[in-house]
This record gives C-alpha cells, structure tokens and sequence, in this order.
C-alpha cells in the first residue's frame, strides 16, 4: 500500500566500510539513537499516539533501522572485491547504479512492513492522518560517524545572508545556510552533516560579455543564490574513477534518478565534505519562497533567484515569449543542449570510453545545438527582465541539461574560485575573503579529482 520516498542509496562517495561510511569505524559498533531520530520524532507529534502506542512504535522503528543497516552491511560486504582482486564496492557509476538497484530491492519490502504496521496499530482518525504524511517521509538507511550525528537531529542552523551595493560591487555575505528545510544529511547517498560557512562573494553590477568563447567554470562556483547558497552544478565522479578518462557522471542523470540521485534533496541539493550546502539544479526552496514574496505562482512571472560569478543575473526556468518585450506572455525557457546520437566509444576505443548509447549519465553525452531551445550555450539569453526593464544578459536554470550553466558569458570573479585543491599547509575556501589569483592551483582538465567533494 503506501511506500515513502526512496529507500535506495546511491554510491557517489569514496571507499566505505562494509557497515557504511563514518571515520569513527564500522556503523555496527555505534548504537542506533532512535529517540533523536527526526522521522521518529515526527511521526509521534503529528499522529497523537498514546502513550502505549509511542512505546510501541518505538520498538517497531528501532527494529526497521537495525534490519536497514543489517541489509546495508550485508550488500556492501558482499560487493566487496575478493582477495588478491583491485577495486572497491561501487567504484564506477554503472557498478554504483547496480549496488543502488540491489539495495532498492532489498529495502523497498522492509519500508512497506514498517509502514503497513504502523499504519494498522493506528485508530481510524490517526491512519487518516499517517496515509497523508507516509508519502513525504524519507525512510532511507542513517549513514554517518559520530562526528555527523546532524543525521539524527531536526534541523537548527538558520540562514544569515546580506546583500551590499555599494560603488558598483555586490557583495553577498552569508553562512551557507538554506532558508528553507533542506533534505536530511547526512542521510540517502551523503554521509556529510551542514554546517555553517562563512562566505564572502563579491562582483560587478555592470557585467560585460567577454570577448571570444565563454569561459568554463573549471575551478569555480557557478553563482550564489539570493539566499547565499552557492550553485555548483558539476561533479567530481568519472567513468572508471578517472578524470583523465574524459566522461564526468552528471548528478542528475538515469544512473542517479533512479536511486537517490547523489543524496539530492527536494531542491537538487547535498552537501560537501566540508558541510558546504549547494545547489546541482534548480533550487525549490528558493523558488517557492522568491514567488511567495512577490505574491505569484511558479510560472507567472519571472523570478531573479541568484547571481552569476561574473555578475549576472540568474533567473528560474520562465521568461518573456519574446525576450525584449515585457508584456509578451511568460514561458517555459529551454536549453539549446541535446543529447548526442550513437554510442560512445567503448574500452576497446582509442582513447576508450565507457560505451552504451548517450543517455545523460556523462557530461558528454550532451551537444549544444544553436536554435534547438530558447538559450545559448551558456544557458542565456539577452532581454529585459523585472529587475533590467532597459535590458541585460541573464542566465536562466532550466528543468534539463545542463540545469545550471557551465559556462561564464563574463569574467568571473575570483572570490568564487573553489580551491580544491590547496597547497600543503593549507588554503582557502571560496569567499573566504582573497586567496592566490585563479590559476595558482591548477587541477585537472575537468574539475577535482575523484573522491573530492563535488
């Protein structure tokens, strides 16, 4: 009957213990906390249990967690190598897909007896009340060490973000923190916790397109959301662990929507290592609550939800049917990506490749294909907007590839450089206020390395 959301899991991190991620060791050796859980939580302040009912649904739940992380050693111990073999469980995406595939199976008929005999120890009134909450409940695995114990606490942090224009600069000023309710994390497909960041972003108000082919992120943000959450569409997982290979694995992808999309919450976000909070595609929270402040629907009107690093205004996915007049009626705006036809090159290529047909699983797979959609190949387009009735270029976030542009119209500014990959002895991270000049810590031609945060 009902099923919630997702019991699947997707392997988009690096080498794991058999137990499941954490530095402290193996998820056996640490007890479960079921009073702390938040889906534990909720589910008893909104369905009035009685006390004998509470009891007893805390039994039954701490019996579900303990069969999820049962199921979850077993699989990954038995995807583990063999002696003497090279490797680790789920060290490619296609052997990540498989292992998500497996887990899904193995865990979707332990969720659905959770849920049906709740659901039965339930009165009348309250199953009313469970059938409208199930659905929206995420009941994947806990995965985490003691140092991430976030994934068994409601979510705290509040957002702090500030937006100065001043002598024609923007400076966005922000701890990183969503204002709205981000998925749970560490949780499906991402072992790390949110935690706050202190985030110093500057750029031009008067952006100017550059001269020549637009820039690649290569090393950089994309932008920051008006809520100060930073946008960084691309990742750090290749075909065959490689980043040399050429084929980087995009987050939303068919490899990844069919389990958890790289522990992507409902606004196409997770977290790094570092508990850096960002947006991979279009940013729900922020979309829904930009409409709510200007009293309209999604869809009805244009809506500016963040900036781009080189000063660019980005918008979500609607716009005027005829960019340069405001009274033209709003639509949906389309990239100009397309996937590509045929099959890509296989291991027995020159340079190899990891065959099948394209499908969006690799960056790769996409072209862009001037005219086939209503942007650039930045995702852009010049035109007038609520914010510029004169006119301006702006990016917009689209529902497909590449959801977040992967290219700058402009120059970027170095507060958004990443900085993956810091010298020994340290470095900094992105708007931590200066840093060397972009170029002084060169990483691969894609982007970091596998295993790095994405």
């Amino acid at each position: 009957m009902l099923l919630a959301a997702t019991a699947g899991l997707a392997w988009s991190q690096p080498a794991v213990p058999p137990d499941g991620p954490g530095p402290q060791g193996p998820a056996a050796r640490r007890p479960l906390d079921p009073a702390h859980d938040p889906i534990l939580t909720q589910l008893k302040q909104e369905l009035a249990l009685t006390d004998q009912q509470r009891a007893s649904l805390t039994e039954r739940f701490t019996a579900f967690r303990e069969t999820q992380r049962r199921i979850l050693r077993e699989t990954m111990q038995a995807a583990r190598p063999a002696p003497g073999e090279q490797g680790r469980p789920g060290g490619s995406p296609e052997q990540r897909a498989e292992l998500e595939a497996t887990l899904k199976e193995k865990l979707a008929p332990v969720v659905k007896t959770f849920l049906d005999d709740t659901r039965a120890s339930l009165t009348a009134e309250q199953q009313t009340k469970f059938d409208e909450l199930a659905p929206k409940l995420d009941l994947s695995p806990i995965r985490g060490g003691r140092g991430q114990a976030a994934a068994n606490t409601p979510f705290t942090l509040k957002n702090v973000v500030t937006i100065e224009e001043k002598d024609g600069v923007r400076t966005i000023r922000s701890n990183g923190i969503p204002d709205h309710q981000p998925g749970q994390f560490p949780g499906r497909g991402n072992p790390n916790a949110i935690s706050e960041q202190r985030y110093v972003f500057t750029m031009t108000m008067s952006p100017k397109v550059s001269d020549g082919a637009p820039t690649p992120h290569r090393g950089l943000l994309a932008g920051v959301a008006i809520n100060g959450v930073v946008f960084d569409p691309g990742t750090a997982e290749h075909w065959n662990n490689d980043p040399r290979s050429g084929w980087r694995q995009e987050a939303i992808s068919p490899l990844t929507i069919a389990g958890a999309r790289m522990g992507l919450d409902a606004s196409n976000a997770h977290v790094q290592p570092d508990g850096s909070y960002h947006y991979h595609a279009s940013p729900a929270g922020v979309v829904e609550a930009v409409a709510k402040k200007r009293g309209v629907k999604d869809g009805e009107s244009m809506l500016l939800i963040g900036w781009s690093a080189d000063g660019f205004p980005i918008y979500d996915h609607h716009g005027y049917s005829k960019p340069d007049d405001p009274k033209s009626p709003i639509k949906q705006l389309h990239s100009s990506y397309q996937l590509k036809k045929g099959v890509r090159p296989d291991g027995s290529a020159t340079p190899p490749g990891p065959g099948g047909a394209y499908d969006g699983t690799y960056t790769q797979d996409f072209e862009y294909v001037a005219g086939s959609g209503d942007l650039d190949e930045c995702n852009g387009r010049f035109g007038v907007t609520p914010e510029f009735p004169s006119g301006t270029y702006y990016y917009v976030i689209t529902d497909e590839f590449p959801f977040i542009s992967r290219l700058f119209k402009g120059t970027p500014d170095r507060s958004f450089a990443k900085n993956d990959h810091p010298p020994p002895g340290g470095g900094r991270r992105p708007g931590r206020g200066g840093g060397p000049p972009l170029g002084d810590r060169p990483g691969p031609p894609d982007g970091p390395p596998p295993g790095a945060p994405r």
